[in-house]
């Protein structure tokens, strides 16, 4: 039986581990953290006796990774589908519109949902449209150079159909503004959800908390195939022999014999450990801030389970079990904040959007995530590594290597998939 060592316990690394171990290859997992999941994971907190979120989470149909990677370790069920997209927004005047497609046929019932979409104006619907059934044609190559922003000012999206839909689109998905994400990254998107069926369209949201829907069925299923997992295990060393790792270090033990190293960690963490010359890399990442606001109010409630707030600094609201849920993406701003400068800007924002009364606000949790994802500029375009590295038992995985897609789950279980089929193939 093939042994393989895989450093880091995030979702690239239990994906590529749960597919090996079900290969029958002997599977060890190293994880720094007390917990698995990386970015991922949820916790019990115990002042409100509340399940947690890191940082919400939406996937959509055309995740397939994600779902081949669900339905491997048997969590497809602790998931809510959409049979159609459908999504709210609300705006300062609390009015609320809805992108909802309908049980027309695909992909008319996409083109329907525009139609009616009343947050844009009859132009700006034609404009879209317009734009949208050109993009399987448009050449790749003439975007590498354009931000998003550019490109759609260069197909004439006005400024409305830019701030009600693609803004929000490209920050939710991105994690950045339109003047530094990729078109080429955001076409890439863009073609997944439009062209890939109706159910690529749709969105799916976790029933339960992050760990309980990913990562304790990954870690069950990955054991149960006779794999070990050890957190609080932090990696000090990477040795190399004749172009092969034989050993790895880490504060309490060393590990060797493994046939395959499989490197799942961040890159700035995997820099700590071996040079970058010695993989070929030449890649620097700028991050972005992911910020998260959990709030415990008396007297609010809304019927949505979530909804987007239009031309605000609070892109998203999550309803949850006893508490609501505030995403502010491309957050850098508020990353140096107090948490009392944090709340006191997000109540007041709130406020105008719903109805929230700030003075019944119980309390609050506030989560940032400095580097929550890299930012697809275009200077990244052509130097994310492959899986593949010229150390010949060393293979990566990550959301920041090569994947076609910006920094989301989407793109951290398809490398870690990737990183085992490399394995397998090479074995």
């Amino acid at each position: 039986m093939k042994k393989v060592l895989i450093i880091g316990g995030g979702l690239a690394g239990l994906s590529a581990a749960s597919i090996l171990s079900s290969k029958n290859y002997s599977v060890t997992v190293l994880e720094s953290s007390p917990k698995l999941g990386g970015r991922t994971f949820s916790f019990q907190d115990k002042k409100f006796d509340s399940v947690i979120d890191n940082g919400q989470h939406i996937l959509m149909g055309c995740y397939k990774d994600t779902l081949s990677f669900l339905k491997l370790i048997g969590a497809q069920n602790k998931f809510d589908y959409q049979k159609n997209l459908e999504l709210d927004f609300i705006t300062e005047e609390r009015f609320i519109y809805s992108l909802k497609a309908n049980k027309l046929f695909y992909p008319f019932n996409l083109l329907y949902a525009v139609l009616k979409y009343d947050a844009f104006e009859f132009d700006d619907k034609i404009k879209f449209i317009s734009f949208v059934i050109k993009l399987p044609f448009l050449s790749k190559r003439s975007l590498e150079k354009l931000s998003v922003k550019d490109w759609l000012k260069l197909h004439n999206q006005s400024s409305n159909t830019i701030k009600m839909f693609w803004e929000i689109l490209c920050v939710a998905a991105m994690n950045t503004n339109l003047e530094k994400a990729s078109a080429l990254y955001f076409y890439k998107i863009l073609v997944e959800i439009f062209f890939k069926g109706n159910f690529a369209s749709t969105i799916i949201l976790p029933k339960f908390g992050l760990s309980e829907s990913f990562i304790n069925p990954a870690k069950d299923f990955i054991i149960s195939n006779g794999g070990k997992i050890f957190c609080s295990e932090t990696v000090k060393e990477i040795s190399l022999k004749n172009t092969v790792v034989n050993e790895v270090k880490t504060l309490n033990n060393s590990y060797k014999e493994y046939d395959f190293i499989i490197s799942a960690i961040p890159l700035h963490s995997l820099q700590k450990l071996i040079g970058l010359d010695e993989l070929e890399i030449k890649l620097e990442l700028e991050y972005s801030t992911i910020v998260n606001i959990h709030i415990w109010s008396d007297g609010f409630d809304f019927d949505k389970r979530f909804i987007g707030l239009l031309d605000s600094h609070l892109h998203w609201i999550f309803k949850k079990d006893d508490h609501f849920n505030i995403v502010i993406s491309d957050a850098d701003y508020l990353a140096e904040k107090s948490k009392e400068e944090i709340i006191h800007f997000a109540a007041e924002e709130l406020s105008k959007y719903i109805n929230l009364d700030i003075s019944k606000i119980k309390s609050y949790k506030i989560l940032k995530e400095k580097r929550a994802t890299f930012i697809p500029s275009n200077k990244i375009l052509n130097h994310r590594p492959k899986s593949r590295t010229k150390i010949k038992n060393l293979f990566l995985a990550g959301d920041w290597i090569d994947t076609d897609l910006p920094a989301t789950i989407e793109s951290a279980v398809k490398r870690g998939r990737i990183a085992a089929e490399s394995v397998l193939n090479l074995d």
